[in-house]
């Protein structure tokens, strides 16, 4: 081989290298916790959160939609897509319990039922107990296999940022944040 070659072959494995090395990791976190445009918001602020999506999960009906009666038996979720080396599965299961009414298995602040209600969904047995581990001990919160999410239409993701006016005074009337200050001692 000449040099000429050494160089290229040499510059290739370097460029190579580095691509790997800089390789994005995204891993899926899968939750409900009420409302899904207040838990979009609540944590697409968090480092190592690339997106949220809202949808529904966690029930049987087939192709559900956000109209009234469309969603079946499913709970309205956010699939959060993050990246492991920034944020862990811990601190995301962590902030879910700072984030919902760990005390209520039957809805969320003025949301009531079952598609209001909260869980915490797992794909790994180790997830699984992780979110155990974590749960206050009045946690009235289930953790579930993870199963089937159904996106919900566009208008509805990232809501808080479109419609910010509605999603204010929604989330304001709903007493979400006072009940939160109150369960986190604040």
């Amino acid at each position: 081989m000449d040099i000429k070659n050494i160089a290229f072959v040499t510059a290739a494995l370097f460029l190579l290298s580095n691509m790997a090395s800089t390789a994005v990791i995204a891993e899926t976190f899968t939750y409900s916790g009420g409302c899904f445009w207040c838990t979009e918001a609540d944590t697409e602020k968090l480092n190592g959160v690339s997106e949220v999506i809202s949808g529904f999960t966690g029930g049987t009906t087939s192709s559900p939609r956000y109209e009234p009666g469309k969603w079946g038996d499913h709970r309205e979720a956010a699939q959060v897509i993050y990246d492991p080396e920034i944020i862990t599965y811990e601190k995301l299961v962590t902030h879910v319990y700072a984030t919902i009414d760990f005390e209520d298995g039957e809805g969320q602040f003025c949301d009531r039922g079952r598609s209001y209600s909260p869980a915490i969904y797992y794909k790994t047995e180790a997830e699984r107990l992780i979110a155990k581990r974590l749960a206050p001990e009045n946690s009235v919160v289930p953790i579930e296999p993870e199963s089937i999410f159904y996106p919900v239409r566009e208008e509805h993701q990232d809501y808080y940022k479109k419609r910010s006016f509605k999603y204010n005074y929604y989330r304001s009337r709903c007493g979400r944040d006072s009940r939160l200050d109150a369960l986190n001692g604040n």
